[in-house]
This record gives structure tokens, C-alpha cells and sequence, in this order.
């Protein structure tokens, strides 16, 4: 018995040389502990397994002759599932590779995508995030508020306090989680999405504008469109939060909202920020000004405390 749950995987950025230097000064082996990987979704390292180095700041372990995890310490700690075939650990047996074997380097290995669960703590301003490699989409994640990632102390301090506050029914969401199949969601004009602010708290969006459907209308497209990357979503952050997505919808969308954003529709298409209902947009909405800046947000940037100041600053009640 392996111990796995459906496992994860996370994109390895290039190794950066100073924290390179850093680990080999520190000869720090941080890792995290099978107690605490039950808690992502993590595969649970067993006696079976072989810890092998590839370089200072890639591990893999081997069940027998396959790569079944691996950790890259290149921007702080990344640890992720995979289910790689090696010949005798020498070449790698990838049916993705075409034509013959090829021999196992970390470069070529760090290209193979993972097939579960990825646990991410980065140093370099990325904080905590663990992904779902099968629904390519974030499950679980830090924000702002939880403080800064700089080290491998505030990597325990982060699980610690993310542990000690899970439900009793923690691992009966979690289980449902996973085995959640990949959603491709439609979205529309006039949904209204939510969006976590913390691992308790919802904050609410209404989609003002859909790029891609308003730039394959050809007759009514406006020159301006063009300016936004064609998969984005003008979208409209309301207010109000709340710790859960079952509000009264017809008494949030007359709630004020901060400037519009543009974001990709990656996180709504796949589930991440579901569309908890709909109203048809007025028309006062309707003309609600484009974002000056036209560059496109990966996900929403605001934060709970910029959602709580602006609630502070225009007087609007959180209720």
C-alpha cells in the first residue's frame, strides 16, 4: 500500500542562485511530515521508498524503479506527486516523451507535469498554494493576511495554524475534493462569482463583461476590447464578504463596488471561483467604466482589507 490520495502537481520555476547558496550554507533538509500531508492530499511517504539527491535543490523518491514524489527546494519548498517510469533510475520511460528513452536529467524531469497534489511555500512573494494538478486549479491557499513566506519557520507556522483551525469535517471535504472531477464552467454577463479572502471568507464579483463573447460579436465590438487580453472578464468587485457563498443575492448587487478589474476566465471556467447565481446587469451597470490599467490579473487581487477599507471609507454596512 503506497498511501497516496489522489496526488497534485506545481509549475518548478528556474532554480534561483541565492537561495541555492542558502541551502548548502543552511544544509537544511526541510520536509514536510506524513501527519501534515494528510491534511493537502499529499502521498504519505513510506519505509518502501528511496530518497535520492539530483542536485542541491532537487530530491525525488523512488518506489522501486518510479518516481512517485518530488521536492525542489529552487524558490523554497515544493513538494508533488508524480508517477514517472525510470529504467533502472537511469532514463526516463514518459509516454509523453516521443521516440526512445531518454536519459534521466533534472532538466528533463522538472518538465514532466505531476499527476496529483502539489504543495508550493515560495520565498520569493508566491506565499502557500496547493494545487490539483487533474483540475489544474488551487484548492487551498495563503493570503495576504496570514503574513509573509520567507523562510522554512513560517512554512510550519503557516500548516500549523492552518491545522489548527480545519472543521471536524475537515477530511470529509477534503475527500469529496478530490475526487472532484475537472469542470469546464460557462460563464456569462451578469454572474455573480465568489472569490476566498481567507480559508473562512467569501468575497463577491459580478462579471460586467465578457471579452471573448464580446469580441466574436463583430457588429457591436468597440475598438477599446482590443486592449484586453481575449480570454479576461471585466469584472466588478462588490463591498461585502462573508464566511459563506449563500447570501441574498438581490440584496448584494445593489451594494457598492471598488474599481473594475480585468482578469483571465481560467478560475471561473474551472471552477475555482464558482458563479453562485445570476441577475441580468441594469443598465446603470452596464456603463460602469472599463479599467484604466488593461493588463490582465491572473485571479482577483483584492484583498479582505482592501474589500474592509473601502467598506470603511464609502460607509457601507457588511451585512
Amino acid at each position: 500500500m503506497n498511501g497516496r490520495r489522489p496526488s497534485v502537481t506545481q509549475l518548478n520555476a528556474p532554480p534561483s542562485p541565492s537561495l541555492t547558496v542558502a541551502r548548502k550554507l543552511m544544509k537544511t533538509q526541510y520536509e514536510l511530515t506524513n501527519n501534515q500531508r494528510q491534511y493537502f492530499g499529499l502521498s504519505l511517504v513510506t519505509d518502501s521508498w528511496n530518497k535520492i539527491q539530483l542536485s542541491d535543490t532537487i530530491f525525488v523518491y523512488y518506489q522501486n524503479d518510479e518516481i512517485v514524489k518530488i521536492l525542489n527546494y529552487s524558490f523554497g519548498y515544493c513538494e508533488y506527486d508524480t508517477n514517472i517510469e525510470t529504467n533502472q533510475r537511469e532514463s526516463l520511460i514518459y509516454k509523453r516523451i516521443k521516440g526512445k528513452e531518454q536519459k534521466l536529467t533534472v532538466a528533463k524531469l522538472l518538465k514532466i507535469k505531476g499527476s496529483g497534489i502539489s504543495f508550493s511555500g515560495s520565498f520569493e512573494g508566491g506565499g502557500i498554494h496547493i494545487y490539483d494538478n487533474r483540475r489544474n486549479l488551487f484548492f487551498i491557499k495563503g493570503f495576504v493576511e496570514d503574513g509573509e513566506i520567507k523562510s522554512y519557520d513560517d512554512i510550519e507556522k503557516w500548516i500549523a495554524n492552518y491545522i489548527a483551525k480545519v472543521p471536524p469535517n475537515y477530511f470529509e471535504w477534503l475527500d469529496k475534493e478530490l475526487l472532484q472531477k475537472r469542470l469546464r464552467i460557462k460563464v456569462k454577463e451578469g454572474d455573480i462569482i465568489a472569490f476566498k479572502i481567507s480559508q473562512k471568507q467569501y468575497g463577491f464579483a459580478r462579471v460586467i463583461l465578457d471579452v471573448f463573447s464580446q469580441r466574436q460579436n463583430i457588429n457591436n465590438v468597440t475598438t477599446d476590447l482590443y486592449w484586453f487580453h481575449p480570454r479576461s472578464l471585466i469584472v466588478a468587485i462588490y463591498g461585502y464578504y462573508a464566511d459563506t457563498v449563500k447570501v441574498d443575492l438581490d440584496k448584494l448587487v445593489i451594494k457598492g463596488t471598488l474599481p473594475t478589474i480585468c482578469i483571465f476566465d481560467l478560475d471561473v471556467y474551472r471552477g475555482e471561483m464558482p458563479i453562485i447565481g445570476h441577475r441580468p446587469l441594469s443598465t446603470k451597470e452596464k456603463l460602469i467604466s472599463l479599467p484604466n490599467n488593461r493588463s490582465t490579473s491572473i485571479t482577483i487581487p483584492y484583498t479582505k482589507s482592501d474589500i474592509e477599507n473601502f467598506i470603511a471609507t464609502n460607509e457601507v454596512e457588511n451585512s
